[in-house]
């Protein structure tokens, strides 16, 4: 947490294996956030769904299961893996721009599912941010990219 003290810890399955993640809350009370102890709660905020895609951004925070629409919708920026196909990640990305968070939508020539797969392709961290950057929507402008984005490469 903010303070250091560890409240859960998961383990990840890294091939098919399922479950893929396995979380133990040692603290129920505390929604299951990774990076809060490096997070600079003055500065933009990166969210993303995975512990180790949150190593390769800046003021990178992961919801790893837990409820982000806790997290404040002013200096946050949440960003989904690019999975397209995925009928209930669609939904929740469509649930997220109703909600008002601003939100990235992949390029269409992007073709990595997410930020890991970003770096070992060769993709810096600077690269990636940029991307991010130029890619993040919120409101009415989020509603018409989420369009056109949700039906590339479906």
């Amino acid at each position: 947490d903010e303070n250091k003290n560890m409240f859960a810890f998961q383990g990840r399955a890294f091939g098919d294996e399922q479950p893929k993640y396995i979380t133990i809350s040692l603290d129920e009370e505390k929604d299951n956030i990774y990076g809060l102890q490096r997070l600079q709660k003055d500065k933009l905020t990166y969210v993303v769904e995975g512990p180790i895609d949150s190593l390769f951004l800046d003021n990178c925070i992961a919801v790893a299961g837990a409820d982000f629409t806790k997290l404040s919708k002013d200096n946050n920026i949440i960003i989904f893996d690019n999975e397209r196909r995925n009928v209930e990640l669609l939904k929740q990305i469509e649930k997220t721009i109703d909600l008002g968070y601003k939100i990235v939508l992949w390029p269409d020539d992007l073709q990595e599912k997410d930020i890991n797969d970003m770096i070992i392709s060769g993709k810096t961290k600077d690269e990636i941010q940029t991307i991010i950057n130029k890619n993040s929507y919120q409101g009415n402008m989020a509603k018409i990219r989420f369009t056109t984005w949700r039906r590339r490469n479906a």
